[in-house]
């Protein structure tokens, strides 16, 4: 009889013990306590030089992150592709090796096709609409923050940001209308979306990757690009495509993402300093896009930099009526009356 009870208490033991472990286990996968010493060294990737919201972004992410956390948990910054490409850190932050990457959403939509929504120009009646759209509170947030849950990809959406306002340039000549389009060999991230809109203006659209566009203008692939003017003159582009036209047809749309196993492995009050931050930093970033807009252009015209004023109402005339067609290829309708309904 003795036996019999003394096997049923340690059968009760070794549950209560597995029960434990299992608790361990799944604190751990979450997010547990911080241990003391226990530190933590982190890769952000951005494709961008200097100057550019992005860094701006970048750096005081890593100062607060690191201040917050009494240095257990420090980030160095990879800017001007030096980790790769967009596509290239995204995968490599799915397997953890790049925790975080601020990027553009166009060069996500790869990942995440409904991000490509962004790329639909004069979407956005002004900057303000644009900011209650990719606030962290905006039902489009929330809307992308599950889209990536929901695609499996191992990548957490932090936050969406801006970045300053995207307009044409090119080494050929001024361009006023979408006619002076015709024939451009015009440089696009990889969304079809963006691809069937520049095709709607007459230019022939060209896959390149951000950090080859220098050499592809100088080279005859490409021979303009749209961009924001922190994009432009951070890599130098002045130097080898001198005409910028103001088309204003999108606000630069920010993915900041991290890596979804380096956000597991780390204590759940560092998880909170990071999800604080990357929001705080993300704002950052639309601030300063904004501003740097502003400083540039003076740069730009001492730089002898073409500057064109363009017939906006003859860009928005044929791309308007293309949202609901390219918003249905995506099965993004529901996503496009979000933005609507935002408008004031």
């Amino acid at each position: 009889m003795k036996k019999h009870v003394l096997a049923f208490i340690l059968v009760i033991i070794l549950g209560v013990m597995v029960a434990c472990s299992n608790e361990n286990t799944t604190k751990n996968d979450q997010g547990g306590a911080a241990k003391e010493g226990e530190q933590f060294d982190l890769r952000l990737a951005t494709v961008v030089s200097a100057p550019h919201p992005w860094l701006d972004a970048a750096e005081y992410f890593k100062e607060e992150v690191e201040k917050r956390t009494d240095g257990n948990v420090t980030i160095s910054i990879h800017h001007s592709g030096s980790l790769g490409d967009d596509e290239t850190t995204i995968d490599e932050m799915r397997l953890g090796t790049i925790d975080f990457v601020i990027g553009g959403t166009q060069n996500a939509a790869s990942f995440v096709p409904r991000l490509q929504i962004f790329g639909l120009a004069y979407l956005f009646e002004d900057m303000d609409h644009f900011e209650r759209a990719i606030d962290e509170n905006s039902p489009l947030f929330e809307y992308f923050e599950q889209e990536f849950v929901d695609k499996n990809l191992d990548v957490k959406l932090l936050a969406l940001s801006g970045g300053g306002t995207r307009y044409l340039s090119n080494n050929k000549k001024e361009i006023k209308s979408p006619d002076d389009l015709k024939g451009i060999k015009l440089r696009l991230p990889g969304s079809p979306i963006e691809n069937d809109i520049w095709s709607a203006l007459g230019a022939l659209p060209s896959s390149l990757s951000w950090n080859e566009v220098y050499s592809g203008i100088q080279t005859g692939v490409v021979e303009g690009f749209e961009s924001t003017l922190s994009g432009y003159t951070g890599s130098k582009l002045y130097e080898v495509a001198p005409y910028v036209s103001l088309t204003e047809h999108l606000y630069m749309a920010t993915h900041f993402t991290m890596s979804e196993l380096t956000f597991n492995k780390l204590p759940e009050e560092y998880q909170e300093v990071i999800d604080e931050v990357a929001k705080e930093a993300a704002k950052l970033g639309t601030e300063k896009g904004i501003e740097f807009d502003e400083e540039l252009f003076k740069e730009l015209e001492e730089r002898e930099v073409t500057i064109t004023e363009v017939e906006r109402d003859k860009f928005v005339e044929i791309l308007e009526p293309l949202h609901d067609d390219l918003a249905a290829q995506l099965d993004a309708e529901e996503l496009v009356d979000i933005v609507r309904e935002l408008k004031e």
